[in-house]
């Protein structure tokens, strides 16, 4: 069973000074401050992967001017690419394969990613605004980025993750247990969360009758 920790009641753990000291104090133990950076900059690095929630979504203006153009610094993956034209154009996902079929240059209709930029088909013709929706990457709590939205949001899941990564550095393994449970049921109440309000407005489908 984990324990939800209230963020309006632990101000302390919503900052990058506090979370590393309530590491210490959960364990009673003096950790090297590099230490107490890796078991929270470890415990992000699971979250990247394991985190899939709304509140990772961002809308940023894009400019297309070009066959290629540079990802957002904080890109994760695509949501949605809305072409503001006249009609909009919601941009289709593309393979390399499938853009290459497009040999003349107009108004972009799919994409890719492709090395760490997004490849348009077919090359536009001219300057084109756009719509990005995306996933955002965490970004790495540090003294200079001392929160960010999940630490603001869940406290807990940095709290467990590193925790769980303390307790394997002291070799307790019935705490790593214990902080390996607690850090799973957190994420996945997370992610629970995150899907009932991407799709609480959604219509209900009414399924067909089986017929035995």
């Amino acid at each position: 069973m984990t324990i939800i920790l209230q963020t309006d009641d632990n101000i302390r753990l919503q900052t990058f000074a506090g979370l590393k000291a309530s590491i210490a104090a959960r364990l009673d133990r003096d950790f090297e401050d590099d230490d107490l950076v890796d078991f929270i900059y470890l415990a992000e690095r699971e979250m990247e992967r394991r985190l899939i929630v709304p509140y990772r979504e961002v809308t940023a203006g894009l400019t297309i001017d070009a066959q290629t153009v540079n990802l957002p610094n904080d890109f994760k993956e695509v949501r949605r690419i809305t072409l503001m034209s006249n009609p909009k154009r919601v941009l289709e996902s593309a393979t390399p394969a499938t853009l290459d079929r497009y040999t003349c240059p107009g108004q972009p209709v799919a994409y890719a990613v492709i090395a760490g930029q997004f490849w348009f088909g077919p090359v536009p013709d001219q300057e084109y605004s756009a719509q990005l929706v995306y996933q955002r990457k965490i970004t790495p709590l540090s003294e200079t980025a001392p929160s960010n939205w999940v630490l603001q949001s869940h406290p807990d899941a940095y709290f467990y993750g590193a925790l769980v990564q303390a307790a394997d550095f002291i070799e307790e393994p019935s705490k790593i247990d214990r902080y390996r449970a607690m850090f799973d049921v957190t994420i996945e109440q997370i992610n629970d969360e995150g899907s009932r309000q991407r799709f609480s407005g959604a219509p209900t489908r009414l399924r067909s009758p089986v017929v035995v």
